[in-house]
């Protein structure tokens, strides 16, 4: 292992991205899972915090189970000015990489679909219709346009494509009245974007909700701080300035971002220009966290574990999603289940995770990394 760890290592790669890319889809895989049973074992109040923190908050307000899924479209948008600035210089130009990125969304797309089904109106998922409404999905259409915007305007516009998104958000969320309910509302029932999807449901029969309704258009805003992040990581700045600026920015969008909320509301369901600042802020604090310690303080072994996971993110996500782990864990207890009492679940959870990194582990050590 410690060969894998030298080159995982190696001294011209920003290895904290690896390592939170890593850290954020096993916390959704496996870490959750772990963290969730432990009530069951000792239902105290520290237990329960930490399961609390490790589910979705039912509608307004936010727990770190939220952070999860911006902070991976915030990491796919920092690594694509070092993958495109590498692809640009070695293939034939932009048309070669406007390829990539159709073929890239399509896949994404494709990949949101086997997990989560095909249309029918006969299978429901939490009451929609199951289909094209996924995190798969809704990834691809942030991916497309951040990169389309990267490509097309230099970091400033970037920025400002960033802001105006989410400022055009805000308008029409806040401005445009809802019939029965006015403008202005954030409510489950009464906001704009349901509004919206519940209008194209009812014309086409399928609830196109992440192509066809305000919802995906601020998590491009979540790609393109990632962009600028990774401007900012390219640059020639020295390692701990970049940290430094990096800590002051992550401060500023949570400060930025709970002020908005006093007039949008922090409200993942409906990715809120708030929610985009305050996630893209925590999201820059673990940033810094790890950068700081991996790739300036050089304390790096103990991230191999996240190395491991986030060399093939998407391909243990597809996995956990056609294959049950829990089941295959349940086949190495089976024996032992009743003496294990109250710790059952705790014992699948750590027995899962284990599974998945071995299986991770065995595909880094052959060089099998199923990129897009």
């Amino acid at each position: 292992m410690e060969k894998q760890m030298e080159n995982a290592f190696k001294a011209d790669r920003l290895v904290s991205i690896d390592a939170l890319r890593g850290f954020t889809m096993f916390m959704l895989v496996g870490g959750s899972y772990i963290l969730r049973a432990l009530p069951e074992i000792s239902d105290n109040a520290f237990f329960r915090m930490l399961k609390i923190q490790m589910e979705h908050v039912p509608w307004e307000g936010f727990r770190f189970y939220d952070l999860i899924f911006p902070m991976f479209l915030f990491i796919i948008g920092m690594t694509l000015p070092f993958s495109y600035k590498r692809r640009l210089e070695s293939s034939s130009g932009k048309k070669e990489l406007y390829k990539h990125i159709i073929f890239r969304t399509i896949i994404l797309f494709i990949l949101g679909l086997i997990c989560f089904g095909y249309w029918d109106p006969e299978l429901k998922y939490e009451g929609e219709v199951i289909g094209y409404y996924g995190v798969l999905q809704l990834l691809a259409v942030g991916y497309f346009f951040a990169s389309l915007i990267m490509l097309n305007t230099s970091g400033r516009g970037v920025a400002l494509w960033a802001a105006g998104i989410m400022i055009f958000y805000f308008l029409i969320m806040k401005f445009i009245p809802v019939p029965g309910y006015g403008a202005g509302n954030f409510s489950a029932e009464g906001n704009f974007n349901e509004y919206i999807s519940k209008l194209v449901a009812a014309n086409i029969g399928i609830n196109w909700r992440i192509l066809l309704s305000p919802y995906m258009i601020p998590t491009v805003s979540t790609a393109l701080l990632g962009v600028l992040t990774g401007y900012w990581l390219q640059s020639g700045n020295t390692k701990e300035k970049k940290a430094l600026y990096m800590l002051i920015a992550a401060i500023v969008l949570i400060a930025a971002g709970l002020i908005w909320s006093l007039s949008f509301p922090i409200i993942k369901n409906l990715w809120t220009s708030s929610y985009v600042l305050f996630s893209g802020g925590l999201t820059l604090l673990l940033l810094v966290l790890f950068y700081w310690l991996i790739d300036i303080l050089k304390y790096q072994k103990w991230a191999f574990f996240f190395v491991v996971v986030g060399s093939n993110a998407i391909t243990i996500y597809m996995l956990t999603h056609v294959m049950s782990f829990d089941n295959i864990s349940y086949f190495f207890i089976y024996g032992i289940r009743d003496s294990l009492g109250v710790a059952q679940s705790l014992v699948i959870a750590l027995l899962s995770s284990a599974l998945e990194w071995l299986l991770l582990y065995y595909l880094y050590l052959n060089k099998y990394f199923i990129k897009l």
